[in-house]
């Protein structure tokens, strides 16, 4: 079956997921993630990523070039924002140890590798002077196609107080166009970066060059744990320990028979235990 053949709508109502139903569980932190598919894919992806420019395809175990001109799809474009997105909620949750700032440049940069660079310089400067810290840096572009860097830092040791000059930053370890602080407080308002609709950022990051990272993350920077196991095991399956915050369940249809192919429903939950101090 082809893809163009499918349609998905949004349900008003969530989907019921019974107890020993198989769920993907992330663990993001303070928060967690649980989806369930009605029809889960068995086989695995049939491609392999290699590089930024090839890929094994396995039907045929043959490698393969990426076609760089094609256009890059608000679907792939979404993937990589919930993976960047999920890796923050991970990472980072607003302590003493955070700064959020945002890079950018007085000279107007479009060339991708020109802020990357820059940023690269950047990192290695300023953790020359603070020893231990780590990062997630995206890059973004504005309305008229500049760009600019959104960078969550962090000390890994969340006693120690991150604190930086604002003309440290911007006249030493920046250096090319202004620096923006923003007081890492509350994490899921910061990954929205700016007065923007999601949708038109989602838009503009279709512009984004194949096969290049939109995001980059030091060494420090650990990767959400995923699982995969019955509903009735997750922690938080029937447990005043944690809330549902939002609920979230696609239908996807054939369109040609109008048979459901698979249903979708994404539970976001939030941690309501305490924090244990050690």
């Amino acid at each position: 079956m082809k893809n163009d053949n499918l349609k998905v709508n949004k349900e008003n109502k969530s989907h019921y997921i019974g107890a020993d139903k198989i769920v993907y569980r992330t663990d993001l932190g303070k928060s967690s993630k649980v989806v369930y598919l009605s029809h889960q894919n068995t086989s695995g992806s049939c491609i392999k990523r290699i590089d930024k420019y090839t890929y094994l395809d396995k039907r045929d175990n043959k490698v393969k070039d990426y076609d760089l001109d094609k256009p890059v799809s608000i679907k792939d474009i979404k993937r990589k924002v919930k993976k960047y997105e999920e890796l923050v909620l991970y990472n980072f949750n607003g302590g003493k140890n955070e700064l959020f700032i945002t890079l950018t440049c007085r000279d107007k940069i479009t060339d991708l590798k020109v802020i990357k660079d820059r940023y690269k310089e950047f990192l290695k400067n300023i953790q020359t002077d603070y020893k231990g810290l780590e990062c997630i840096a995206l890059f973004e572009t504005t309305s008229n196609s500049y760009w600019h860097i959104h960078l969550f830092l962090k000390y890994v040791d969340t006693s120690k107080v991150l604190y930086i000059p604002h003309n440290e930053l911007k006249d030493y370890y920046w250096g090319y166009g202004a620096v923006h602080i923003i007081k890492n407080s509350n994490t899921f308002r910061n990954l929205g970066h700016s007065k923007d609709s999601r949708q038109e950022k989602l838009e503009r990051l279709t512009n984004f060059p194949k096969g290049f990272r939109m995001y980059l993350k030091t060494r420090g920077i650990k990767t959400p744990p995923k699982e995969k196991i019955p509903y009735k095991d997750c922690p938080e399956y029937q447990s005043s320990d944690y809330s549902v915050t939002k609920t979230d369940t696609y239908i996807i249809r054939n369109e040609n028979t109008d048979a459901i192919v698979n249903t979708i429903t994404t539970i976001m939950y939030r941690n309501n235990k305490p924090k244990i101090e050690k």
